[in-house]
């Protein structure tokens, strides 16, 4: 169940139209990696350390496979992969790499994911 709260916005096209209300999502808390491992090994036949240990192990791969500039899949759970922006140049020859602002990273979720993230339901918190 996602929690949300009501916010009174300005529209940015029109600063002097009247406000509307939006839905924002109240936080809920987190969860730390030994909370989520914990959570893993119930659904698995691995103990606690070895399932932090894979998830270490994901934390260590996958970045270094994305600064390889390799796009990561992973399976239904979804794909990680990075681009870049930055600033235009008028030819090829006045560009230079330092016009680059950096990458970006970019989740896709996969179908099952995506699946289940579809069957969310919302609730209005109570201090809203």
């Amino acid at each position: 169940m996602i929690k949300y709260n009501l916010i009174q916005k300005v529209n940015p096209r029109d600063l002097e139209a009247p406000r509307k209300y939006y839905a924002v999502k109240q936080p809920q808390g987190d969860v730390s990696e030994r909370e989520l491992a914990s959570r893993i090994s119930r659904e698995t036949m691995l103990g606690v350390v070895e399932t932090s240990a894979v998830i270490e192990a994901l934390l260590q791969a996958v970045p270094d496979l994305l600064l390889e500039g390799k796009l990561v899949r992973l399976g239904d759970f979804g794909s990680f992969r990075l681009t870049i922006s930055g600033e235009g140049a008028e030819s090829p020859e006045t560009f230079n790499p330092s016009m680059i602002s950096g990458p970006n990273l970019i989740f896709r979720a996969g179908k099952e994911f995506q699946d289940k993230l579809n069957q969310v339901k919302y609730s209005r918190a109570n201090n809203s």
